[in-house]
């Protein structure tokens, strides 16, 4: 190897900062988005797990038996947000609920709407109202 095969400081340089911004990149795909909580309906939740809609409904007034470390009988109840008597359930509560698991609510984010079904028509956004007609004087 001669001195001219030699790579210079500025060649490492400019090569270091590719690799550099190339890993940066795979980091900042690699990094996932905020997490964000989906809330099922009864009856969705129900759809989507393939059962009925009562029993989603007893998960949430009766829950079932778990047994804890010690050996105890515990009862666990399906975790839901209640909006105007309409139970909207989490999908991390669910989750929980079927490991026989406590859940909290209060560890989630704030819940956004539930995404479109596949195969499904996705709602029409509503058209702003007109304004009121006025009379000409």
């Amino acid at each position: 190897m001669t001195a001219a095969e030699l790579p210079t400081v500025g060649y490492l340089d400019q090569w270091f900062r590719a690799l550099l911004a190339r890993v940066e990149a795979q980091q900042a795909a690699a990094t996932p988005a905020p997490a964000t909580v989906v809330l099922y309906s009864v009856g969705s939740l129900a759809e989507v797990l393939d059962c009925d809609p009562s029993t989603v409904r007893r998960w949430l007034r009766e829950g079932k038996q778990v047994k804890d470390k010690k050996g105890n009988d515990n009862t666990i109840k399906l975790q839901a947000y209640y909006f105007s008597s309409e139970a909207r359930i989490p999908w991390p509560a669910l989750l929980a609920y079927e490991r026989g698991e406590a859940f909290d609510l209060a560890s989630l984010p704030a819940p956004t709407a539930a995404p479109p079904r596949p195969g499904t028509v996705a709602e029409v956004p509503a058209r702003p109202e007109a304004p009121p007609l006025r009379l000409a004087s």
